[in-house]
């Protein structure tokens, strides 16, 4: 009962798997940001845009959406250490 339960390494995976999807997600963000906002990344300029809130929304809902499709297939991806991920991919019914 002395080993703990996320040992070095996963932990070193946890952070770079974070930092990934982190990196991911705000250049998600930024470029829905550049779409939306008429080329606009900073929000001085944002807020000087007609309906920026609007443009705003619409930016921030892509990075939303972007993020929850992320989890989604992380937690299909994340199930085991050491087995790939397509062995027995809908083997847990209460994740279908």
């Amino acid at each position: 009962k002395e080993e703990p339960v996320v040992l070095g390494w996963m932990w070193i995976s946890m952070v770079i798997n974070g930092a990934i999807l982190s990196i991911v997600i705000i250049a998600v963000y930024i470029s829905a940001l550049v779409l939306y906002c008429d080329g606009k990344v900073f929000q001085s300029d944002i807020n000087q845009l007609d309906n920026f809130q609007g443009k705003l929304m619409d930016a921030r809902t892509v990075a939303f959406i972007s993020l929850v499709w992320a989890e989604n297939v992380r937690s299909y991806t994340s199930r085991s250490f050491n087995r790939p991920i397509w062995h027995d991919v809908l083997g847990n019914v209460n994740m279908q």
